[in-house]
């Protein structure tokens, strides 16, 4: 393709505003009609809930110092946890605001492609419209749009577009206050999201398209980039390995060359047949031989290498569609294994960008062939192709409604171990025992070092008073991973719960030496201190644990109202009886309540509550009724 000069294509986009923006609208508009199911989505019980529903550190404004300097689920991206701290403080949490939030987005990064690819290609409306188009309504993009937690995928497309699309300006007129604006925008995108890192080889990507490699300025100016690129690099690296978020699975070398040519052939294939999408493609067995399909895929390859090579001479933009997809899948092809997914539709928002620019360019073609107008085969297939997307887009982001959507589809398309224990948890959550146990023991006999299956299912035997079954699957899943601070603090509850306080003793505060933080390390040790009646520590224990939880039922509250009366603190313990009856009026809290007001002589308090406990269904002691004078 021809590039026009500047000034010509300044002239361009204003003469044809209009026309550009009317194509802009359409595919707005057609956008929403993809993913109306959206708008009705809830949060699901993958990532959200440590991003935003959890995730006390962005539910207020005086916690940004927090916000903007503690990592993430095994990431930094201040600027994506700053946007979803915001969402949060506008729509006190309701998740339809977070996912009309993200959809916007999704429109701002259309807009951006649009422009990017029209100015790109030297100005050609319907590479642009085509690329645009595609980008819009592509199922494998149901994934960035419709999951809150990748807002962060959406926020660092937006400014790494922004700034591909500023790097087009900068060659056409060379000011370096230009170059500093694409500097600023890489670092937005990397503070959102560490994939950004790959932006200085992007734009490498777009002087090799330019023809600008064999100038030494072309690699002097890409200095600092890089040299930020390397460093957030190694601080992510640094972090995932801190949150254990690397890959746990050691494949060999050759699995790991087979998994990224596996990626580079799936990804294409199914951005042609985009069916069968799921949110979870689980990593082969590790002792498993790969099926042959894995193998084949290094023919798949070479074949792209090869096209690559030959378009060199004869079409270099088929060249870039090319290298820009390879380019921008390098980081999550699994050569280094990370996380537990062979592949995520997710990793191919923008890497699409590549294939569907080659898509644009082949209609361009026809239709510059066609006198300007595109011909009415290609009207049709088109069509098809465009709609057979958006309703299938539609179908997919139904999927994303609430978590036992989203979980049932994975355990039909694509059954792995992750999918049975989220939905596991599902049923868990609704109350759902029965249905809960047997998903949940589905996903440890597909993987038996499926922690968070081993964790939830010995909560449920704990609830049930099964303590030796509970302790076996805590141990199994401390076996691995031994600094599991939440297991260990279920199983030194459970060890409490059969007596054996020496063992419970050392998981509790092994917990608490790990994350001081953990859910049930303070109030288990403190129950732990009430049955060796060292009623102090009790005290000191649970007010830390509500330092970390709310006490919502008033039980804590209650604990340390009857640890003070042990300590014949009645004044104590009445203050704290009375803070758990404030939170929820439980018959037995006016009952240990009303023994303290006897022990300070105060009998009409004490009758009160007690005639409050009988009303509530607790049965009191006739002889304590007659004390007091009730009966």
């Amino acid at each position: 393709m021809k590039t026009k000069s500047a000034k010509q294509a300044y002239s361009t986009f204003s003469y044809e505003n209009s026309k550009i923006w009317l194509m802009i609208l359409s595919i707005l508009i057609l956008t929403v009609s993809a993913f109306a199911p959206v708008f009705k989505a809830d949060f699901v019980n993958w990532d959200d809930e440590d991003y935003v529903v959890h995730n006390t550190t962005i539910h207020s404004p005086l916690k940004i110092h927090k916000i903007i300097s503690e990592p993430v689920s095994g990431n930094y991206h201040p600027v994506t946890m700053l946007s979803l701290a915001i969402d949060y403080w506008i729509s006190d949490g309701d998740a339809k605001w977070f996912h009309f939030v993200n959809v916007l987005i999704h429109f701002i990064n259309i807009i951006l492609v649009f422009i990017f690819i029209f100015q790109l290609s030297g100005n050609k409306i319907w590479i642009a419209c085509i690329t645009a188009l595609l980008f819009a309504v592509h199922p494998l993009h149901v994934e960035s749009v419709a999951w809150i937690s990748e807002r962060k995928d959406l926020l660092y497309s937006a400014f790494f577009l922004g700034g591909l699309i500023l790097y087009l300006n900068y060659l056409n007129k060379k000011k370096m206050i230009t170059l500093a604006s694409v500097f600023l925008l890489f670092v937005f995108s990397l503070l959102s999201k560490p994939a950004a890192v790959i932006f200085p080889i992007v734009l490498l990507s777009i002087d090799f398209y330019k023809k600008r490699l064999n100038r030494w300025q072309t690699y002097v100016e890409k200095i600092p980039f890089f040299i930020f690129s390397v460093v957030f690099g190694l601080i992510t690296i640094h972090i995932q390995k801190e949150f254990e978020a690397t890959g746990k699975l050691h494949y060999s070398l050759l699995s790991r060359f087979l998994f990224a040519n596996y990626g580079i052939m799936m990804y294409l294939i199914k951005t042609i047949f985009p069916i069968k999408l799921c949110a979870y493609y689980p990593f082969p067995a590790l002792n498993a031989k790969l099926p042959l399909y894995f193998h084949f895929s290094i023919l798949f390859s070479l074949f792209l290498l090869s096209a690559f090579f030959i378009s060199l001479k004869k079409n270099k933009t088929i060249a870039f569609g090319i290298l820009f997809y390879i380019v921008n899948l390098l980081l999550v092809l699994q050569l280094i294994p990370v996380g537990s997914a062979i592949m995520a539709d997710r990793y191919a928002y923008i890497p699409l960008i590549g294939p569907f620019l080659l898509a644009g360019m082949f209609i361009q073609q026809r239709i510059d062939k066609n006198n300007g107008k595109m011909p009415v085969l290609w009207i049709v297939i088109l069509s098809i192709i465009v709609l057979s997307f958006t309703i299938l887009t539609n179908r997919l982001s139904t999927s994303w409604k609430n978590s036992a959507a989203l979980w049932d589809r994975a355990i039909r398309i694509c059954p792995s171990s992750l999918a049975y224990a989220n939905r596991g948890l599902v049923y868990k959550n609704d109350g759902k025992t029965k249905e809960a146990l047997n998903m949940l023991t589905k996903a440890i006999d597909l993987d038996r070092f499926q922690t968070d299956a081993l964790i939830n299912r010995a909560n449920i035997y704990f609830k049930q008073q099964r303590y030796v079954s509970a302790i076996k699957d805590y141990s199994q899943c401390l076996a691995v991973e031994p600094s599991n601070d939440l297991a260990l603090a279920n199983r030194g509850g459970a060890y409490l719960a059969i007596g054996m306080t020496d063992s419970a003793r050392a998981d509790l505060n092994r917990a608490i030496d790990i994350n001081p933080s953990t859910m049930n390390g303070y109030r288990n040790r403190g129950m732990l201190h009430i049955l060796t009646k060292q009623y102090q520590a009790a005290i000191d224990d649970y007010k830390r644990h509500l330092q970390i939880v709310p006490d919502e039922t008033g039980e804590i509250w209650n604990k340390i109202g009857y640890a003070f009366q042990q300590l014949g603190e009645h004044r104590k313990a009445i203050d704290a009886f009375s803070k758990a009856i404030s939170i929820y009026e439980n018959g037995s809290y006016f009952y240990l309540r009303a023994l303290s007001w006897i022990q300070l002589k105060e009998y009409e308090n004490a009758r009160s509550d007690i005639n409050k406990a009988v009303q509530l269904g607790m049965e009191i002691n006739n002889d304590l009724l007659k004390s007091l004078g009730i009966i």
